[in-house]
């Protein structure tokens, strides 16, 4: 791994917003709603493991064999992600396996921070990016659930600066046809993008600007995006964009309430995610992940850590500013794939929970859920774009959840690491 060559700085909006579509775009491309014909995995055998000699396979047996999964492919995927360590493809990562209710893999690879020789544990702290989207979407489906908004309402009637928004069309503004709703932010319909439109209109480039001033809120921030035009007629079409971000400031208006608050009131607490929040205390500094670019296959550089990740920001933006642990967002996928219970505590109504995984959009072609994308069988999945990923098969029981931390990371770990645990899954 060379981390001694300096790349050029890019500035922490255009890395964002390459990262989000690159992220959303090859965790799609690895998991998609096509039904293959499952085969065993055969691994690179060009990449090397430990030219030092120093790696060990991990034991696998009786909490393996609990969860029902298969310790000789769990061999496998040890394998396989100590070859992406040492070949620089991450600078260290970990995944967890939880099959029908139980954990069977739990595990950590390579360096948390390289420089510091800091090796990877359970329980450091990434950056979600915008796996933090599902946790805002599921905190607001709790108020849903107590009747505080529907999710077809007009956001104007808690946020007004939406009660008139413009679409851009064919160079033309024109009013926009149907108001914003919370379905739509949920779900990426509701025009808003990430990105520039044509006439020289950066709505995401601005609000990415306001992210990062001090002296900004979310309302602010709302505020400065409505004043720009949207991509299309809301609920006519989707696009991956900053609904979840406004999202937040809704949530902040209909309880008046600060979104971390919202989230720590409604899902933090009552999971015991206690190690998820926007930002990291000093007294846990130490557990959060160094983060990395790959510039050159092979290569890792040291990251553009844009984000003042000790310091509790002024703009808690839901659509990637959290941070979280392997453990912590393993309860949060619990509570779903329980149907929106964990350990006694209900999070959310039965019959909400299941609509997560129900396509909301009314495109043609095309599926998304309530937070995350969906396959229309039953899974429900996403990714951040510092290399966080995960997935969840409610038919089955199972989910599976990979942390790293790499920018502009373009192996093929996740399609490896997919495939490897529907091996290991025991049918």
């Amino acid at each position: 791994m060379n981390l001694s060559k300096k790349v050029p700085v890019i500035s922490g909006t255009a890395l964002i917003l390459s990262g989000l579509v690159f992220a959303s775009a090859s965790f799609l491309s690895g998991c998609s709603g096509e039904k293959k014909e499952k085969s065993e995995v055969s691994l690179p055998e060009e990449a090397p493991l430990s030219a030092d000699g120093s790696f060990m396979s991990r034991k696998h047996g009786a909490e393996a064999n609990e969860a029902g999964l298969k310790p000789e492919v769990l061999y496998k995927i040890d394998i396989e992600m100590q070859r992406y360590v040492d070949t620089g493809k991450v600078a260290g990562a970990v995944v967890l396996i939880n099959n029908k209710g139980r954990r069977g893999y739990f595990e950590a690879f390579g360096m948390q921070d390289i420089e510091n020789a800091k090796p990877m544990k359970r329980d450091t702290i990434f950056r979600l990016m915008s796996m933090t989207k599902p946790l805002i979407v599921i905190a607001a489906l709790t108020l849903f659930d107590e009747g505080k908004f529907k999710l077809d309402d007009p956001i104007f009637k808690y946020c007004p600066e939406w009660e008139n928004p413009q679409v851009l069309e064919n160079g033309i503004l024109v009013p926009a046809k149907f108001p914003i709703t919370p379905r739509m932010l949920m779900c990426h319909s509701s025009g808003l993008y990430y990105g520039n439109l044509e006439n020289g209109v950066r709505a995401a480039a601005l609000a990415f600007q306001a992210a990062h001033s001090r002296d900004k809120n979310l309302k602010e921030f709302s505020e400065s995006v409505a004043k720009e035009p949207l991509k299309f007629q809301p609920g006519t079409e989707y696009i991956y964009g900053l609904g979840i971000d406004v999202l937040g400031r809704y949530l902040e208006a209909v309880t008046g309430k600060p979104l971390d608050e919202v989230l720590k009131e409604k899902l933090l607490i009552p999971l015991k995610m206690t190690d998820t929040d926007f930002w990291v205390p000093p007294e846990k500094s130490g557990r959060l992940c160094k983060i990395y670019r790959q510039s050159y296959s092979g290569i890792l550089e040291e990251g553009d850590d844009i984000l003042k990740l000790t310091e509790r920001p002024s703009l808690l933006l839901g659509g990637h500013g959290m941070c979280s642990t392997m453990a912590d967002y393993e309860k949060f996928c619990r509570m779903i794939i329980n149907r929106g219970e964990l350990n006694g505590v209900r999070i959310l109504k039965t019959k909400t929970a299941d609509i997560i995984f129900k396509n909301q959009l009314k495109v043609p072609g095309q599926k998304f859920g309530l937070g995350g994308a969906v396959d229309g069988e039953g899974s429900y999945f996403w990714g951040g774009a510092d290399g966080t990923q995960f997935w969840i098969e409610s038919k089955n029981k199972v989910f599976a959840i990979f942390m790293s931390q790499t920018q502009i990371e373009s192996s093929p770990v996740y399609p490896a690491l997919k495939a490897l645990v529907d091996e290991a899954v025991e049918k």
